[in-house]
């Protein structure tokens, strides 16, 4: 029998699918749009909101799941939804339920069989040892010099080596500065995040002005970054963290820094826009030329916002450019038909992660996003990237049985994370670090390709288990939470935590 907090969160979940359906009902009726994808948005909405269900902590078991399906409607939905709200219909298909639709919805239940099962799983596993957090002096100077190194080494890789957005700069910028020095700027590059993160969980441990004041210059700082480096995920980084980092630890809501973000992508989205089109593409400035003269750029990015985010050419809106919908039904309708299989072959650059190449100098490499454009003839031009997504290269690599087994797995995955990590049984900077890096590459960067984003996160979880080694001293006290109306917390019998104490970083 269901307790009385989740039949709430049951009739909630109900209320919202028929809201949902009532809307878009509406809206194609009013709209009038040829084909709306009513089946397919109410479908995967229903799919997407069933971790509402379960979601008795934003902090909890579930918070993963949560976080994925509202990216993945995100990615799979929210442009359809925009059309309907515009009176149209992008969708190539004439049927009312598409062979895409049926990958992405096929893709979505097997992801939450493979989370759900891990989970219950976890549940029943006790833990062989109590968990250690670190001391806070150690949080904060080892966060300071990460962000400091990551900063300015992503600065130095954006400036001085990889000077261009462009493929072309990019592999002379590589090929100039040599092995070693990519291989250190690379590492560095990899500090930044976790250093950001490191000081975020010190903020919400002290609640010191200090803390605050360091964490609100960080996120600013990145913001210019971002800008100087015409890359809009790099400016985000840094208020994205933070977000996180209050809803993980806190299990709230951070509604200052929630208006925050979205007045940027409101608002300084477009001027991002405008500088690519006019500072980058139009006058052609270098990034060096950009980072010496900063308030003549932003000048000039504010002169061509109205032009470059309005008219028939205007550029891509947030949604428009989070959406890779389209490339997946360009996989879904060609592969096997005139395209072949990858059979694995995108994926091969996992099998040398932890390899670099000053010690594997022919390690496997895989120009993924270049790979579908050239070989679906997307764009004639060769360097252009195509977000296949991983749902799309999971199809594409091995049809339907990549779908069902590869989104079954990556669940697991996030399902242990969750289990293992979550923040509502115990507060600790190594399971921040492990969930939120797990957020961004595998979550966020869904709709990239594998192989990158997961060499990423698995380099980044060894770098992880380093510092967890060498810093975790402070003992946390576990918390089994119920789900009953009051939502109380109790801690487990001391018997199944050896040595068991109480939290010392409440």
């Amino acid at each position: 029998m269901l307790s009385a907090s989740k039949s709430r969160r049951v009739a909630l979940y109900l209320l919202l699918n028929f809201g949902f359906v009532v809307t878009v009902c509406t809206l194609a009726a009013v709209g009038g749009a040829p084909n709306p994808r009513l089946i397919h948005l109410i479908l995967l909405f229903a799919l997407c909101s069933t971790s509402i269900i379960d979601l008795d902590r934003l902090n909890g078991r579930y918070a993963l799941l949560a976080i994925f399906f509202a990216a993945y409607f995100v990615s799979f939905g929210a442009a359809d939804l925009a059309e309907i709200l515009k009176g149209q219909s992008s969708a190539t298909s004439s049927a009312a339920f598409s062979t895409t639709e049926a990958v992405i919805l096929v893709g979505g239940i097997m992801l939450a069989l493979g989370y759900r099962m891990t989970v219950a799983i976890g549940s029943t596993t006790p833990r062989r040892s109590p968990p250690r957090d670190w001391p806070i002096l150690s949080i904060i100077a080892v966060g300071l010099t990460m962000w400091a190194i990551g900063s300015f080494t992503t600065y130095w890789w954006h400036v001085h080596i990889v000077t261009d957005t462009t493929i072309e700069a990019s592999n002379k910028g590589i090929a100039s500065a040599g092995t070693w020095i990519v291989s250190a700027n690379l590492l560095g590059q990899l500090m930044q995040p976790l250093g950001i993160l490191l000081l975020a969980y010190a903020w919400r441990l002290q609640r010191g002005p200090f803390l605050l004041a360091l964490v609100v210059i960080i996120v600013c700082l990145q913001v210019v970054l971002g800008f100087i480096a015409d890359i809009k995920g790099l400016a985000m980084t840094g208020g994205i963290l933070v977000i996180m980092t209050i809803v993980l630890v806190d299990g709230q809501i951070p509604k200052i820094w929630l208006a925050a973000a979205a007045a940027f992508v409101i608002f300084v989205f477009p001027i991002f826009q405008a500088y690519r089109t006019q500072v980058h593409g139009n006058l052609g400035m270098a990034r060096s030329e950009v980072a010496a003269n900063l308030g003549k750029a932003l000048q000039l990015s504010l002169a061509a916002e109205e032009r470059v985010n309005t008219g028939r050419d205007r550029a891509q809106t947030f949604f428009e450019r989070a959406s890779v919908r389209g490339s997946l039904e360009v996989i879904v309708d060609n592969t096997g038909n005139g395209v072949n299989f990858a059979y694995g072959g995108t994926l091969t650059p996992l099998l040398a992660t932890f390899l670099p190449k000053i010690v594997w100098g022919d390690k496997p490499s895989v120009a993924t996003g270049q790979l579908m454009n050239k070989e679906f003839h997307v764009s004639e031009i060769a360097d252009t990237y195509i977000s296949p997504s991983h749902l799309g290269e999971l199809y594409w690599n091995f049809g339907w049985p990549g779908v069902v087994l590869g989104m079954a797995i990556i669940g697991s995955l996030f399902g242990f994370v969750a289990g293992r990590f979550n923040q509502a049984d115990a507060k600790t900077v190594t399971g921040l670090l492990v969930t939120v890096l797990t957020i961004k590459q595998a979550i966020v960067g869904f709709e990239g390709a594998i192989a990158p984003q997961y060499v990423v996160l698995l380099r980044s979880l060894a770098a992880v288990g380093i510092l967890h080694w060498l810093f975790a001293r402070v003992p946390v006290r576990v918390h089994a939470f119920s789900s009953g109306p009051e939502k109380t917390s109790r801690p487990l019998d001391p018997s199944q935590i050896p040595g068991a104490f109480p939290n010392l970083m409440r």
